[in-house]
């Protein structure tokens, strides 16, 4: 695998012409950057309407696809489901500067591999999170009783509330009130759906238990059928992200090194889509809580999630027939 151009100690972290890495990007400035790639690299970068969050406010993806050749092995990177982990959506764009603004280190994956990547899926709760309360977890959704939110990882139809969530609309792990009834969950599905056929990895970027898990989430027992492979691969990635800066990181299954908890993004696309590999990346820790990584260390933590990302994505190239 090839160095980031990008290296962690470096202080300018530039992407594009406007935005750098050296602080959290409101869901605006997100916006900014995808139309700011699809604008200065169209034969790379495309934006996709992914769908539209309980206030309003769009849900977008980049597809990347080198000379945009559709029939490739697809890898769907999603980001940002609960508020308050904000390094897991800076990680989805820090991934999108390094494959897209510097493709040319990566045409070794790129002309096998295309990638659908969802920086912020939940732009409600995020904003909630930056503006009014750091420790906001779900969406934004009215419950009544004074009442907000889903906690969108708990809320995809696979098995959905039969283990680890609340029925509590208080509760940071409610689960809704049905399978995908949040906006950002369904608009989520439909992505997956439409993108099944040449899907070869689904990754959920979260934080921040530094772990690489792969499904079920709702047992600690329950195994997809590859799970040697997917279980030789979370340990590669292990080896690649305990390399960068020395963090300890695990690997497992989801149900077996966390609370099990039905509803999740990778339960439901192992479950359902089937895949050949499904993980889940939780990122390096900082600050008093793990996920509320300071600025000051953003820089690291972004190209140690990157170097474990393009670990899995040389898998896919490895597997890719094209």
């Amino acid at each position: 695998m090839r160095s980031l151009l990008v290296l962690p100690l470096l202080v300018a972290l530039v992407a594009g012409s406007t935005l750098d890495f050296e602080h959290y990007w409101t869901a605006q400035e997100m916006n900014e950057y995808i139309d700011e790639l699809v604008r200065d690299f169209p034969t790379i970068a495309t934006a996709v309407n992914v769908g539209t969050s309980t206030e309003g406010r769009p849900i977008r993806a980049v597809r990347v696809s080198k000379n945009n050749v559709a029939n490739r092995p697809l890898v769907i990177v999603e980001a940002g489901l609960r508020a308050r982990e904000w390094i897991s959506p800076m990680s989805a764009n820090y991934i999108l500067h390094e494959i897209v603004e510097h493709y040319y280190e990566f045409e070794h994956i790129l002309d096998n591999v295309n990638f659908l990547i969802v920086p912020l899926v939940n732009p409600d709760g995020y904003e909630f999170s930056r503006t009014t309360n750091r420790l906001w977890l779900k969406s934004r959704s009215v419950n009544g009783n004074g009442c907000f939110g889903v906690d969108l990882n708990r809320n995809f139809g696979h098995l959905w509330n039969t283990v680890g969530g609340s029925n509590d609309p208080c509760s940071d792990s409610f689960v809704g009130t049905a399978a995908f009834s949040a906006p950002e969950t369904a608009a989520l599905r439909n992505l997956i759906q439409a993108n099944s056929v040449n899907l070869a990895l689904y990754l959920s970027i979260q934080s921040a238990d530094q772990m690489v898990l792969y499904p079920f989430s709702h047992s600690a027992t329950t195994n997809p059928a590859n799970v040697v492979e997917l279980r030789n691969l979370a340990n590669s990635v292990v080896l690649t992200l305990m390399q960068q800066n020395g963090r300890v990181f695990t690997s497992g299954g989801a149900g077996l090194l966390q609370t099990p908890a039905s509803g999740s993004s990778i339960d439901f696309v192992a479950g359902t889509v089937q895949p050949d590999l499904v993980f889940t990346l939780e990122t390096g820790a900082g600050g008093n809580y793990g996920y509320d990584v300071p600025e000051s260390q953003m820089a690291e933590l972004l190209s140690e999630t990157t170097y474990g990302f393009l670990t899995m994505a040389d898998g896919v190239e490895y597997l890719s027939p094209y």
